[in-house]
């Protein structure tokens, strides 16, 4: 094969650059030059360096790898193709060929690269989506300028471990990749790269062995290939005609495996092979290598190959998007995801998987706010989804999701199962069904429930014992049950895993229920440092707070935590009024905490009217009552006696029975109200130490 000469210096795709950042969690080319200072342990960041780079100029391997290192990425993923370079020459011919006649080495300084930078650093900065339309609409404009169109050879595809299916299922709705724009020369020759990963290898393998019964095969280990040597220069160092190079991509549980084939200046994307399963297995890589074979042999007899799904960038960010919701439910995670499947969305409008995990992040997103819109966004997403593929198991997932928030837990229960039906492996449907009959145990009170909750969570156990939740879901299980110490012991297991902000909570939360009230206070303070204040981590150190005595702390927290609830239309979660009225009740200041309690029952209003809300309400229609001289109405009293009493049974929530016990005292039935006390202390004692209880009880 005759040598080409080789042009000086490498052009860096800013497209690719600025999707690595994304996924890195890098804002800014400030930012990212900061960090490669850090890392090298260098003074002066190197801003030119960095700035050069991004406006696609020549520059040295080592500059590529230098900041590849830095968005942990194979420094060739960065590299603009020709492909490329003819489209952005299409949109502005005079800036692309101006960029390519520099070198690292020969390009005059920029006296303007700290104002480009300062740009730069307001245009990447990462603003969570005010809605859907306005996301998406932003999005768009951005991909229509920096679209990829690489043209020789490119296998994708991916095995995910988490959300992903064995089932190897084709998109088939949408088209993101590139048609071959030439014939491609007769390939006798190819060189497979296998990976550090045991996937890697094992898929590498596989694919060798069908291969070279067609092709000579060669294949390298990537700690073997030089660190400036890439993909597109291999065919050349190894006279191959072809290069196939695996990288794993993993996101927690989640994984993807990318596919790519390379010629001496092009890639183009084959296949993309989903799967929902948590393990791989033996059949799982042998199906994606005949996949993988069928896609390659497919594109060299047919110039003009089309592939239908999910390409290379969104592919991470659906990943990306999986493992963020995984790491904890809380809005910042939400947010965050959002932004990631909004990003598929803007080029791969309708996507199944994208649209599937849009319907799940809507849901979730209305549990937390308590806001109803979020519901209708998410039932818009899951419809599409299921006219784009019903049978996906992604979809039916995000419809049990999305049914679960809403406390359909049977329709739930369904989807789940279905889900199981198309893909046995699917660990996280498992933990959807155990949440859901612990759901029903709640309401219910039925063993059957709280049996089948058990039996699910073990199954899910096997699929997926590194994964943090299902230890988590385990200590719900058992301080439902009333086993707090057991509990404790299941949480601590979650945390070694992965320390998260539910983790951290709910260990407080056990702490608190001990009796420990400054170690549950600790675990919250923990919680704040290590994830940063949030509406959650202020509402639960209001209530150690509050229990601690510190009244005007305990104020102080909640009134941040509803203004961190300002920005959303749920107006802050009514828990948090309530325990701001008290804090203000035990100050002696009753018209603010009677106005906190109009605003608990007001909003409450709008939640799932369970058992638990119901106590609540009634807890803040008492003091509202109490404070505006009606208690004695007979009537009133009357009421709040016949619904308190219609639902007692039911009562499994420790705070609910804690507020229900200070009803029944301020009604008259102090044993009754002592009864439940003596509950209260053998299932979560903090609750029994209540400021000022014996007061109440008399």
């Amino acid at each position: 094969m005759a040598t080409r000469k080789r042009v000086r210096g490498v052009i860096a795709s800013r497209n690719k650059l600025e999707v690595a950042m994304l996924n890195a969690g890098i804002r800014s080319q400030s930012e990212l030059a900061k960090l490669i200072a850090e890392k090298e342990n260098i003074n002066s960041p190197p801003r030119d360096l960095v700035n050069r780079t991004f406006r696609q100029t020549r520059v040295s391997h080592q500059t590529i790898t230098r900041i590849a290192t830095v968005l942990d990425v194979p420094p060739h993923s960065l590299f603009l193709t020709q492909d490329e370079l003819e489209s952005e020459e299409e949109l502005n011919p005079a800036s692309v060929i101006d960029s390519t006649i520099h070198n690292d080495t020969s390009e005059p300084a920029d006296n303007n690269a700290e104002e480009d930078l300062e740009a730069s650093e307001k245009n990447n900065a990462i603003i969570p989506p005010s809605s859907p339309t306005s996301r998406t609409a932003k999005v768009k404009s951005q991909r229509h300028a920096g679209t990829l169109r690489p043209t020789h050879i490119v296998t994708f595809f991916i095995i995910s471990a988490a959300l992903i299916s064995l089932t190897l299922l084709w998109n088939t709705n949408e088209t993101t990749v590139d048609s071959i724009s030439q014939s491609i020369p007769n390939v006798q020759s190819l060189m497979i790269i296998k990976g550090n990963s045991e996937l890697e290898k094992e898929v590498a393998r596989n694919l060798t062995k069908r291969l070279k019964k067609d092709f000579t095969i060669s294949s390298v280990s990537i700690s073997d290939i030089a660190a400036n040597d890439s993909p597109y220069s291999l065919t050349e160092s190894y006279n191959v005609d072809l290069v196939i190079s695996l990288e794993l991509v993993e996101k927690g549980i989640f994984k993807a495996l990318l596919g790519f084939a390379y010629t001496t200046t092009n890639k183009t994307l084959l296949a993309s092979l989903i799967d929902s399963e948590t393990i791989v297995t033996e059949e799982t890589i042998d199906k994606s290598s005949v996949k993988l074979e069928s896609a390659l042999k497919q594109y060299l007899a047919i110039p003009e190959y089309t592939y239908k799904g999910l390409d290379e960038t969104n592919t991470k960010n659906y990943v990306s998007s999986q493992a963020l919701l995984h790491k904890g439910l809380n809005e910042g995670n939400v947010n965050a995801a959002l932004e990631k499947t909004h990003l598929i969305l803007a080029t791969a409008p309708t996507n199944p998987l994208a649209l599937a995990q849009l319907c799940n992040l809507y849901a979730q997103k209305m549990y937390l706010t308590a806001d109803d819109n979020y519901l209708v966004h998410a039932t818009d997403a899951c419809n599409r989804a299921s006219e784009q593929a019903k049978d996906k198991p992604e979809v039916l997932f995000s419809l049990a999701q999305k049914s679960r928030r809403e406390n359909d837990i049977e329709s739930a229960i369904a989807y789940y199962s279905e889900v199981l039906k198309v893909s046995p492996n699917y660990s996280s449907a498992y933990v959807g069904l155990t949440e859901s009959y612990l759901k029903k145990f709640l309401v219910t009170k039925s063993s059957k429930a709280m049996s089948l909750a058990k039996e699910n969570i073990v199954k899910a156990s096997r699929l997926a014992p590194n994964d943090w939740m299902i230890p988590f879901i385990e200590a719900r299980l058992h301080y439902y049950e009333g086993n707090a110490s057991l509990a404790l012991k299941k949480f601590e297991e979650s945390k070694d895993i992965e320390v998260t902000q539910n983790v951290l909570g709910n260990l407080g939360s056990i702490y608190f229920c001990n009796g420990n009230i400054e170690a549950a206070f600790q675990n919250y303070k923990a919680m704040e440092h290590e994830f940063g204040a949030s509406n959650i981590s202020d509402h639960l150190l209001a209530t150690a707070s509050f229990y601690m005595q510190k009244y005007d702390d305990a104020i102080g927290y909640n009134l941040k935590s509803l203004d961190a609830m300002a920005d959303t239309n749920s107006n802050g979660l009514y828990p948090i009024w309530i325990n701001l009225g008290d804090s203000y009740l035990a100050k002696n200041m009753k018209q603010e905490a009677m106005e906190a309690y109009e605003n608990a029952v007001k909003i409450s209003q709008r939640s799932d009217q369970n058992t638990t809300v119901m106590v609540d309400q009634l807890y803040a229609y008492l003091h509202i009552s109490r404070m505006n001289r009606t208690f004695e109405t007979g009537s009133i009293k009357a009421g709040i006696r016949e619904e308190l009493s219609s639902i007692e049974s039911q009562i499994s929530d420790p705070g609910a029975k804690f507020r229900s016990m200070v009803i029944w005292a301020y009604l008259g039935d102090k044993e009754k109200a002592r009864n439940i006390q003596k509950v209260l202390t053998s299932q979560c004692k903090g609750l029994a130490k209540y400021p000022g209880v014996e007061d109440i009880l008399g």
